[in-house]
């Protein structure tokens, strides 16, 4: 066994900190788009999210080299998924968080509080652990020690030579490593990208929004388009690090307030926050344009996103809406991604 327990969640939902503070590391299931997900598809239909499909094939081939899996409730269609985990792989804990789908109400606060007392309960039976306050507190600050980094390292984008794939892989690390370790890297890294050369000419910036990236090819796919992503409202991205979290006595109510701080995606009630974070970021980073997107069969991102789209083009912002595949490769996808960096620059010469 690694000390580590995976995550299984279609967005950022899982309590990280809990896991923390169990003496463990909590690791983000992100699948592989270079594997085939036919193990998974012994189990679900081949019009069902080819990204969760990817989640349940790492955790069948992968759950010995894990301690246990925590599940959140993200969208709908993962939501009964946890059936065919908790039948098909073999793992010593598995647990089920039921994240509440409303953000606005009292209940639902009251509600999720139970939830993460009894992932904390099940998690010292299982582990013979004691999860207490200083330990939660003292997780809360080593994971806000992260996202501080991050928030200063995804600003860095919109002024500095940053790919698209170094932003996502430095991500992706704090995600799926320990958080513990990770920070000198990050701090690290902060200072090389200090020193790298101007945001490059041919570039335009743009906010990526929609259903989570959770490839780098995808990344590069942008890349080659000549699009540069400086702002975003991903899990692997700013979703997870726009907030820090907050400094309560109860540190159970804190990762409470955080998750109802962070940005909001398509699978929480109302969606209202999600726009209004999208306008923030798109006026206040001054990007030329908005690429919404959403993976086939993502129901959440495709139902939003003609209500997206209307509301931008009723704003006169340009952006665009795209389908995609989870394949590492798509020239159609790039065509479309030209076409669009091209209409952008078009729009760029008429102001």
């Amino acid at each position: 066994m690694n000390n580590i327990i995976a995550i299984f969640d279609s967005s950022h939902d899982a309590p990280e900190e809990i896991i923390m503070a169990a003496g463990k590391i909590p690791y983000k299931i992100l699948g592989d788009v270079h594997t085939s997900t036919t193990p998974a598809d012994q189990y679900l239909f081949e019009t069902f999210c080819p990204a969760a499909r990817s989640f349940l094939t790492e955790a069948l081939s992968s759950s010995e080299n894990w301690d246990g899996i925590v599940a959140a409730h993200g969208c709908d269609a993962t939501h009964r998924h946890f059936d065919i985990w908790k039948k098909h792989v073999k793992i010593p804990f598995l647990h089920y968080v039921n994240n509440p789908f409303s953000r606005v109400s009292k209940s639902s606060r009251k509600f999720y509080k139970i939830e993460l007392q009894t992932l904390i309960q099940a998690l010292e039976e299982q582990y013979s652990v004691q999860i207490t306050t200083e330990k939660l507190k003292h997780a809360i600050s080593i994971s806000n020690q992260v996202k501080s980094l991050l928030q200063k390292l995804g600003k860095l984008r919109e002024s500095k030579d940053i790919p698209n794939r170094e932003y996502f892989e430095i991500c992706k690390k704090a995600v799926q490593e320990d958080k513990a370790d990770l920070i000198s890297e990050l701090q690290q890294t902060l200072e090389i990208w200090k020193d790298r050369p101007t945001f490059p000419k041919g570039y335009a910036k743009i906010m990526l929004t929609g259903s989570d990236v959770t490839f780098p090819e995808f990344m590069d796919i942008l890349e080659k388009a000549k699009l540069r992503v400086v702002r975003d409202d991903l899990s692997i991205g700013e979703r997870y690090y726009a907030a820090l979290i907050p400094d309560f006595d109860d540190p159970i109510d804190a990762i409470i307030e955080y998750q109802y701080l962070i940005p909001r995606p398509s699978t929480k009630h109302p969606s209202n926050p999600r726009l209004d974070y999208i306008f923030e970021a798109y006026f206040e980073s001054k990007v030329d344009g908005i690429l919404s997107q959403n993976l086939k069969f993502c129901e959440d991102y495709a139902y939003d996103s003609v209500w997206l789209s209307d509301t931008f083009k009723e704003k006169g912002i340009p952006s665009i809406h795209l389908e995609r595949d989870f394949i590492a490769e798509d020239q159609q996808l790039f065509t479309r991604l030209e076409a669009f960096r091209e209409l952008l620059k078009t729009q760029e010469a008429l102001k």
